[in-house]
């Protein structure tokens, strides 16, 4: 039986940290994405069979602050290795989507040692002028979901992001997503190239790339892009998933993940 949830409140330097944390065994640190990265969704309940998962918000997303404190992504990745630090953790299999993953490799390249095992799914970072994907700063909110899910009219996909029943939760929706973009939109935007290519190659954990074939912001190449540069990287493709691949194949994501973190 998995056990509940432990909520942690964190100082790291001026930022408060709010860190998620449940299971049992090695820790595992997941780094969330720029879209649906509240809850505990149903992945993250499987690989915490197994694992200790430490869930953090980054810094200017929900109701977390601290933003203003980090000016360029190794501030952000800096941060992340001094909330291991206050979290107790010497290192961790970590696991990133999205903007967590880009987050997460910058850290095994920073600091190879204190990343055991390394899982980027949909991971941002990377520029390819023929493959850019879909501009998500500029996509309308009525069309996000179907950017995001290879079916956005699925039960997932509802569930995940909700139609807004009245203006108040529609209000609340746009804010969030305000919030959230904002904050991505610091270290991503315009594009997302910050150097990394350039750093991938010093990455020394064994890493596990994993992308959807239907990825509208992530487009497939972008998996062939990361695996050519980081030494001995294994690339998995899910057929039928989008860009929140690790939730509507979020079964198929955990199991994968523990196969390759065992």
């Amino acid at each position: 039986m998995v056990a509940q949830i432990e909520k942690l409140n964190v100082q790291v330097g001026p930022i408060e940290a709010q860190v998620e944390k449940r299971g049992q065994g090695k820790p595992l640190l997941y780094l969330h994405g720029a879209f649906a990265y509240g809850g505990w969704p149903g992945f993250l309940k499987s690989l915490a069979e197994r694992n200790t998962v430490y869930a953090p918000l980054h810094p200017g997303f929900g109701e977390g602050d601290g933003l203003e404190q980090l000016d360029d992504v190794l501030d952000l990745a800096l941060y992340t290795y001094d909330l291991m630090d206050a979290l107790g953790l010497e290192t961790a299999n970590v696991v990133g989507h999205f903007f967590g993953a880009m987050i997460a490799a910058e850290m095994a390249a920073i600091c190879p040692h204190r990343v055991d095992k390394l899982v980027l799914a949909a991971p941002a970072g990377l520029w390819l002028d023929a493959d850019p994907g879909v501009d998500y700063f500029a996509t309308p909110a009525n069309e996000l979901r179907g950017i995001l899910f290879a079916d956005g009219n699925s039960a997932i996909a509802k569930q995940v992001m909700p139609d807004a029943a009245n203006d108040d939760e529609r209000g609340e929706q746009a804010l969030a997503r305000v919030r959230s973009l904002s904050a991505v939109g610091k270290f991503l935007w315009p594009i997302p190239d910050r150097g990394l290519k350039r750093r991938l190659g010093r990455i020394k954990a064994p890493t596990l790339v994993v992308v959807g074939d239907g990825d509208k912001i992530i487009p497939p190449a972008y998996g062939d892009a990361f695996v050519e540069r980081i030494p001995g990287a294994r690339l998995e493709v899910f057929t039928n998933s989008g860009h929140m691949l690790n939730i509507e194949r979020g079964d198929d994501f955990a199991s994968l993940v523990s196969e390759f973190l065992a």
